[in-house]
């Protein structure tokens, strides 16, 4: 990763609002044929959130939530205000991962359980206190776009979105329709090459399109141009989650007042050390 460090400094501590899930995760590793698993929390929006926490956001987290708190969902209780709708532990979605090496990673299952009660419609306070709202990947694009449209009708000014693979392969156009209407969106390479084959065309995204890269880096996409950050390679341990970190580490940065650039690194630097522990741990102490 990147050892410059940003020009500026933050100006401030935004306000921030994630949209999305927390899950139990189980990950497999493997690594010259042998196979280890770990179980442990995970899910696009509680990375998001963490890492928008740790990057000195003030994070209001909506997400299913669980009725009583096990030890590390109580440590992410304390360090966020959690919201949503209230459901056993056992009921929170539960998705397994695979990892193959160099960054590369297959979704072998989700189920999604009580991600169900989590509707637009449940947001009712306004918004447009927020220096900026997350839409994290759920289980559907359509979803995301329903909450889309609540959250601007609720005054949110700046809105930020994420997805992922499936999403992309079965719902491309939602998910470019989704890419033109929020302020920021991330995805990774294959995403975006799946998406647009190379280059986005002109008006495809509305302030700034984040490509993450793997070992190549981050691309970055605004105002009809394109810019490259290189990237230094770390030892992988589990990458889960590193996107998702990088997210919220950059939208939180811009927030704070850092320009794209500048918002990048510090997303690049906090997911460098994500995938160097398994989980989002080293985000919950």
């Amino acid at each position: 990763m990147p050892n410059n460090q940003p020009s500026k400094t933050p100006l401030k501590s935004p306000k921030v609002a994630v949209i999305g899930t927390a899950s139990l995760d189980t990950i497999h590793s493997e690594v010259n044929g042998e196979r280890t698993t770990l179980h442990t929390i995970g899910g696009s929006g509680l990375y998001t959130a963490l890492a928008s926490n740790a990057s000195g956001g003030r994070v209001t987290f909506f997400a299913p939530m669980p009725e009583s708190f096990s030890d590390l969902f109580l440590r992410v209780s304390k360090m966020l205000t959690w919201t949503g709708p209230e459901a056993p532990e056992s009921d929170l979605p539960r998705l397994e991962i695979i990892h193959h090496g160099d960054g590369r990673a297959t979704l072998l299952n989700a189920e999604w359980g009580a991600e169900s009660s989590l509707t637009a419609e449940d947001l009712t306070e306004p918004l447009d206190d927020f220096d900026v709202v997350h839409i994290a990947a759920l289980s559907s694009a359509v979803k995301q776009r329903d909450f889309l449209e609540r959250v601007r009708s609720l005054g949110a000014r700046t809105v930020s979105c994420g997805t992922y693979y499936r999403l992309v392969k079965t719902a491309p156009d939602v998910v470019r329709e989704l890419v033109r209407n929020c302020d920021y969106f991330f995805m990774n390479l294959n995403e975006f090459q799946t998406l647009y084959e190379g280059r986005p065309p002109e008006g495809a995204y509305r302030k700034a399109l984040f490509v993450t890269e793997n070992k190549g880096g981050c691309s970055i996409y605004s105002q009809g141009e394109a810019w490259k950050l290189p990237t230094e390679a770390v030892q992988e341990v589990d990458p889960t989650g590193a996107g998702d970190t990088f997210c919220g580490a950059t939208f939180t940065a811009m927030a704070a007042g850092l320009d794209a650039t500048d918002a990048a690194l510090e997303g690049m630097l906090l997911a460098s050390i994500c995938v160097k522990s398994p989980g989002p741990q080293f985000m919950i102490g």
